[in-house]
């Protein structure tokens, strides 16, 4: 049971290279998978070992539990008897990430909700799941919390408890024999179905999906576990109501055949990697909340998608970082502490290190290879302006910030291979001719979040602003030339940064819906956080109103975040100023600062067209 040497470990684990290949590009046939699978399940049993080492010396951290070796000790038993059983808990997610949480907070230890013994005792739940699989005969103490035990793969017993017990965590015992599964707690005991897939009087089963009907591969619909993978309490597991689970597989079977038909690399990935799903409460129409961790590869936390297309982009996003994660346990691609570059990155509202742009990338490369693959494969479907517009927005989007962390010091000589080779993926790719309404979208909403992303993030040199501000009150006719100074991002807390394009999804899915927006009260837009009326009018068509509306917000400072680059799409829009466009969509975090200093040395604000159009003449 206990792992391997590390460098023994190593050694049964490698690709080849066109394998690398193939993962470093964003795809990976099945026997590739499977080598990845095969190095993470070590991943897991040399974190495993780790565990074991650090609990060894701290006598007592299992507080009312039996000592951890005696959980090890039943974990080998069921490994014994069904060693299938135990590796499909060890690779479960929620294992992965509960490894992961217990040995940080041994490192560094820190408050927390749960007890350090009730938090270690996991391994007894683990074990006694184990155990139940294997069809042992034992007895076994397991963590229990306000009456809930939780059985990792199998299900949650619920307890009667005492009304005045005020303790939160207690313990409980897992009881097997002769087929028969009890819990008993202090105040009474559950007896588990004889098929514990089946709910019960005081038992809920974990419940599982096939990719297709009664086909081999089943994931966890994970909504009971208590390991999440979304920080709490937006991502606590909620008991799926009969209805809303069967939506949740009637998607995943749906949006399975999808990839089936258009992006076979990610059916393989989910074929072999995917292991569970925890849903999360829903959220804005084509605004899908979902999350991974690199300690839960094979997992995900998601919002409901609207359709089984939305719901297999997911898929693809969320498997390709899994694979990623994966591959990164088996042969790191830089030096973490070597760098603290910060990037632009198209899919977040904050700048990114270059951790995070290798994630993202990798999986928006797929996304938009699925988009696009899809809107080849369904011209004709009701989505599919949608699928085009995403296809080329993320396909500019790569294109313009994959090759700066490309270059990034801190990657090995693998990582340099692996990012020449997801370059050439991105290449592949292409933005489309602009022929389409969709692809010319998607060209100006790539340029959009560009400069909304510079005015959230990047700073003016104060020389500069103030040389400007000067020159602009001396009235002078262009403005200086000044040498070019770069400061790193910095993450000022601008969020919702997507919010126009969220609304040329909506008008392309259902032009009708802009205008139900556009006629509701209010200067907020109803489902399209970030979006303000100025936004709206302009995805409505109405370029003057835009106008209008966002010079208004410039006048108020917590308005103006997006205000001067929607400035710049009414008026590229109306055919007015095209120097001022210029310059609010290549700098416009200089046009607002200067407009700030201006207006406090002249002690009113300048025209906000005018300023922007004298400092694109530079």
């Amino acid at each position: 049971m206990r792992p391997d040497p590390p460098r023994t470990a190593e050694s049964r684990h490698s690709l080849r290279p066109h394998q690398f290949r193939e993962l470093a590009a964003g795809e990976g046939g099945p026997e590739t998978l499977r080598v990845l699978a095969r190095a993470e399940y070590s991943h897991r049993l040399l974190l495993c070992d780790l565990l074991m080492d650090a609990l060894a010396p701290l006598p007592g951290v299992t507080g009312p539990l039996p000592a951890a070796e005696r959980a090890w000790d039943l974990l080998a038993a069921a490994q014994r008897h069904r060693p299938e059983a135990v590796e499909e808990l060890l690779l479960l997610p929620e294992t992965g990430l509960w490894l992961n949480r217990l040995l940080a907070r041994l490192r560094t230890p820190a408050r927390a909700g749960t007890p350090l013994w009730a938090d270690a005792g996991h391994l007894h739940a683990l074990a006694a799941a184990a155990a139940v699989r294997a069809g042992l005969t034992f007895s076994f103490p397991v963590p229990a919390h306000h009456g809930a035990v939780r059985l990792p793969a199998l299900g949650l017993a619920r307890l009667p408890v005492a009304r005045r017990h005020g303790a939160a965590w207690d313990t409980a015992v897992v009881r097997a024999s002769g087929g028969r599964v009890t819990v008993v707690g202090r105040c009474g005991r559950t007896t588990l179905p004889v098929r514990p897939d089946r709910p019960a009087p005081g038992w809920a089963p974990v419940r599982r999906v096939a990719l297709t009907p009664g086909g081999p591969h089943r994931i966890v619909v994970d909504d009971v576990g208590a390991h999440r993978i979304a920080p709490l309490p937006y991502g606590a597991a909620r008991r799926l109501a009969p209805a809303a689970y069967e939506g949740w597989s009637r998607l995943l079977r749906e949006a399975y055949a999808l990839l089936v038909d258009v992006d076979p690399p990610t059916a393989d990935a989910a074929r072999v990697l995917l292991r569970s799903l925890q849903p999360l409460p829903p959220h804005e129409p084509f605004r899908v909340r979902s999350v991974t961790s690199g300690h839960g590869v094979g997992g995900m936390a998601s919002s409901l998608p609207d359709s089984a297309a939305q719901c297999a982009a997911t898929l693809v996003h969320e498997l390709q970082h899994s694979k990623l994660s994966a591959l990164l346990h088996l042969c790191p691609l830089y030096e973490p502490g070597r760098t603290r570059a910060l990037y632009y990155a198209p899919w977040r509202d904050d700048p990114r290190p270059l951790g995070g742009m290798l994630q993202g990338a990798y999986a928006f490369t797929a996304v938009a290879r699925f988009w696009q693959a899809y809107a080849a494969r369904y011209p004709r479907a009701a989505d599919s302006a949608v699928a085009r517009f995403d296809g080329a927005l993320w396909a500019t989007q790569l294109a313009y910030a994959v090759p700066e962390p490309a270059a990034d010091p801190a990657l090995d000589a693998t990582g340099r291979r692996a990012l020449q080779d997801l370059l050439g993926a991105v290449r592949r790719l292409g933005a489309g001719t602009g022929d389409r309404p969709e692809e010319r979208l998607a060209h100006r909403m790539a340029r959009d979040h560009r400069a909304t992303w510079r005015l959230a993030h990047v700073r003016p040199h104060p020389r500069d602003v103030a040389a400007l501000a000067a020159a602009w009150g001396a009235g002078r006719t262009r403005p200086p030339v000044l040498p070019a100074r770069r400061w790193p991002p910095r993450d000022a807390g601008h969020r919702h940064l997507d919010a126009r394009a969220m609304l040329v999804r909506i008008g392309l899915a259902r032009p009708a819906a802009l205008d139900e927006l556009r006629d509701r009260p209010g200067d907020t837009v109803p489902g399209v956080t970030g979006a303000s009326r100025g936004d709206l009018l302009w995805a409505c068509g109405d370029p003057d109103g835009a106008r209008r509306l966002h010079l208004r917000d410039l006048r108020y400072p917590a308005r103006r975040a997006g205000a001067w680059t929607g400035l710049a799409l009414a008026l590229a829009d109306t055919g007015e100023a095209p120097e001022a466009v210029a310059a609010l969509t290549a700098v416009p975090e200089l046009v607002a600062a200067v407009h700030r200093a201006a207006t406090e040395h002249e002690g009113g604000p300048p025209d906000p067209v005018d300023l922007a159009r004298w400092l694109g003449r530079a």
